[in-house]
């Protein structure tokens, strides 16, 4: 049975803002860890921070009251060796 996960990612343009964001999320109780960014993204610095889907919302309203510079927000779906990222409005309203 192939391997499936689905969760959702902020890129960065810089490791410190990386790192300061997955701080900033654990502290208002978000649930984040560093990873490296996949490879399909390619951009920025090479690290994001990593949540379950449902913290999405949360994370992008934390993202606004800070807004360090980003690359996106994704969701991520790995089934297998099948990666499918789509790329996650952070401007609209949840």
């Amino acid at each position: 049975m192939p391997y499936n996960e689905t969760f959702d990612i902020v890129a960065f343009r810089s490791r410190s803002h990386a790192l300061k964001f997955c701080q900033i999320l654990n502290q208002e109780g978000c649930a984040a860890r560093i990873i490296s960014t996949p490879k399909e993204i390619a951009l920025g610095c090479g690290l994001s921070a990593r949540f379950e889907p449902y913290v999405t919302p949360r994370a992008i309203e934390i993202y606004k009251r800070f807004n360090l510079p980003i690359i996106g927000f994704y969701h991520i779906e790995r089934m297998g060796s099948i990666t499918n990222i789509k790329r996650i409005h952070h401007e609209s309203t949840f």
